[in-house]
């Protein structure tokens, strides 16, 4: 095998990019090395307690260590490797590769968890504690949750499949034994280095509270009102009492603001009251989804509030889409309020969403006009008004060329038999890769 490195192979300049771009969408630290765990790339939104450590040369040799056996661990598996690193954080890896060449991997995280979730050591833990400036910088880390690494790791790890096309030379040889490739790219030595990795237990079922939770917490709006329509499907699907369904799902609601956010419950729980004693046995559909996005916006709002230290990113465009599905949006807008350049906001939406803006837009547009004709009278004319829609032809043609129907045929399919519109979902279309 030719010994040519990650600097030679790639595209360094197009590798940065990518990594900067998900760091900047996702808050995330990134950094790309070669298969001895050294960086090929800058540090992208590395932690003040990362940086730190690495400025130590004792310590940075150690993360370079963690940083190599990460990366050759997840080619070995074919799959993103999260792991404790020497310090006490949660890192992951993924592969990158020329062909059939490991040339280095992509390192993410630097994220703080509770110690119950934290994955296991990769290396021997580090005894930093008691360096006041370490122990200063480790308290001002914020605690995240596994699940929101694990989210962002399977959307890298789908990244990284696509920077084979970043290859500057393509080297078409036999591909060798896997054992050969780590004979020809030894590893830093590492005492007490596990021969084997741990197999991490299996996950519990994800139930109704843990699954909101874990979409709020990562302040991802749009899979949490997906997860909400999902429960209200069944409850409108089911023969059961309408009203004791909704409380349910309000209580949900409740039980992820004790979680993320404590100090809103009482407020909340108050205003759910107020609902409650107002609702009728025959609350409609869409007015009970649009109640409990607005509850679950209010969670979001205080937890994002909670969070000081937090950089405004990708996921509050995002966010605003979600809450917003009847405005047109436009990219100039969004772009405002994030103060990055529209072109800048349009390549980095695409790079993470896998779609357009103004498709992205419109498919949130598009599923909500869904709802609101198969679980209202509302006339056509309304609807499209409603949704920003000045026109309804336009409106009309749009729906068709995403529903494949016109308005009025989407609501006949979706009529129950008494002629009344049926309960229908909120569509899981283009919700974001970002869960982070």
């Amino acid at each position: 095998m030719s010994n040519l490195g990650i600097a030679t192979l790639l595209d360094l300049s197009q590798l940065q990019n990518v990594l900067e771009d998900f760091s900047e969408a996702t808050g995330l630290a990134t950094v790309a090395v070669d298969t001895r765990g050294v960086p090929v790339t800058p540090a992208y939104a590395f932690t003040d307690f990362c940086r730190q450590m690495r400025s130590d040369p004792v310590h940075n040799k150690l993360c370079h260590a963690c940083d190599a056996h990460g990366g050759l661990q997840s080619l070995i598996e074919g799959s993103p490797q999260m792991y404790t690193c020497h310090a006490g954080l949660v890192d992951f890896s993924v592969p990158i590769t020329d062909g059939d060449k490991y040339v280095g991997a992509i390192l993410c995280g630097q994220v703080r968890v509770p110690q119950a979730q934290a994955p296991g050591l990769l290396t021997p833990r580090t005894a930093w504690r008691g360096d006041a400036g370490l122990d200063s910088l480790w308290d001002q880390l914020p605690v995240s949750t596994l699940s929101r690494a694990a989210a962002a790791a399977k959307t890298l790890f789908g990244v990284s499949r696509m920077l084979d096309g970043m290859s500057l030379v393509h080297h078409r040889t036999e591909t060798p034994p896997l054992i050969e490739i780590i004979d020809q790219h030894p590893l830093p030595s590492l005492e007490l280095l596990p021969t084997k990795f741990d197999e991490p237990p299996a996950p519990p079922a994800v139930d109704e509270h843990a699954a909101l939770r874990d979409a709020i917490d990562a302040e991802d709006l749009s899979s949490a009102y997906v997860e909400a329509s999902q429960i209200l499907d069944e409850l409108y699907a089911s023969s059961g009492d309408l009203r004791e369904g909704i409380a349910h799902i309000e209580d949900l609601v409740i039980a992820v603001a004790a979680d993320c956010t404590p100090r809103l419950v009482a407020h909340l729980t108050q205003s759910i009251q107020v609902h409650r004693d107002r609702r009728s046995s025959s609350i409609n559909r869409f007015q009970v989804q649009v109640h409990i996005e607005r509850l679950l916006a209010i969670v979001l709002d205080e937890v994002v509030r909670s969070r000081p230290r937090r950089r405004a990113d990708l996921r509050d465009v995002l966010n605003d889409i979600a809450r917003h599905p009847n405005r047109a949006l436009s990219l100039t807008e969004a772009a405002a309020t994030t103060h990055w350049s529209p072109g800048h906001l349009s390549k980095l939406f695409r790079s993470v969403t896998g779609s357009t803006f103004v498709s992205y837009v419109t498919a949130w547009r598009i599923s909500r006009a869904q709802l609101m004709l198969a679980s209202t009278e509302m006339p056509v004319q309304k609807v499209a008004a409603e949704l920003d829609f000045h026109q309804v032809n336009y409106f009309s043609r749009v729906f068709r060329a995403h529903t494949g129907v016109t308005p009025s045929e989407y609501r006949r399919q979706c009529s129950s038999r008494d002629g009344k519109p049926a309960g229908v979902s909120l569509p899981a279309h283009h919700h974001p890769l970002l869960r982070a």
